[in-house]
């Protein structure tokens, strides 16, 4: 065994339980599993463990990083590992708080087998308050302002829905989405939706673009 010991939390069961499988082939032991936060916390003062594995969206209620600051306050260096669909994590959440110190973020669109969750829970557990990137490589540097545009042109608001909403000019908004365009990298042309492909973006960032059949 690696003598690591982990807590693992998903609000799914089969996820939960694959999840943890996999730890414990590769010589983790998983000594507590829970679907919510509080059942997590209750686990976490009976075991103590080195690291915990969490899910970010939990449902209704607190979200995976609401869990890693409680869980912190009572192991202040507890090691902390988020795994999510969501590749850019605060689309889960309107100004979501930051992560802990030393949190390690997975979006499981970048994760192609089991062994990377290991190796990163190990790491985890070893130096859990290391020096680690907030987000994920290679998201497009967008701010908390442009991301909420970018949700609300997914959900299908027209420009001016979106400024009442804002409450700021329909001209300000239409340099928002000309400016998240040129970000992501979208054509301004005939040749496409324009608003479609901004709301394909969107639903890239939060690991919900359908996968093609094969």
């Amino acid at each position: 065994m690696t003598g690591v010991r982990a807590l693992v939390v998903d609000n799914d069961p089969f996820t939960l339980a694959s999840v943890s499988n996999a730890l414990e082939y590769q010589r983790v032991s998983v000594v507590a599993r829970a679907t919510t936060a509080r059942e997590a916390l209750e686990l976490q003062r009976e075991v103590m463990p080195d690291v915990a594995l969490l899910d970010l969206d939990l449902g209704a209620g607190p979200t995976g990083v609401d869990l890693a600051h409680g869980l912190r306050i009572r192991q202040p260096e507890i090691g902390l590992v988020l795994l999510s669909t969501y590749r850019d994590p605060r689309l889960i959440a309107p100004g979501m708080i930051a992560m802990p110190r030393g949190t390690t973020y997975l979006s499981k669109a970048d994760v192609h087998d089991f062994s990377a969750i290991v190796t990163r829970v190990i790491s985890a557990a070893r130096t859990p308050l290391g020096s680690r990137a907030a987000l994920p490589d290679g998201l497009p540097p967008l701010t908390e302002a442009q991301l909420e545009v970018l949700r609300l042109v997914a959900e299908g608001r027209s420009t001016q829905a979106i400024a009442d909403e804002r409450n700021v000019s329909v001209k300000a908004v239409e340099q928002m989405i000309k400016r998240l365009s040129e970000i992501l990298g979208v054509p301004r042309d005939s040749s496409s939706n324009h608003y479609v492909q901004l709301a394909r973006a969107y639903l890239e960032l939060a690991g919900k673009l359908p996968e093609l059949p094969t």
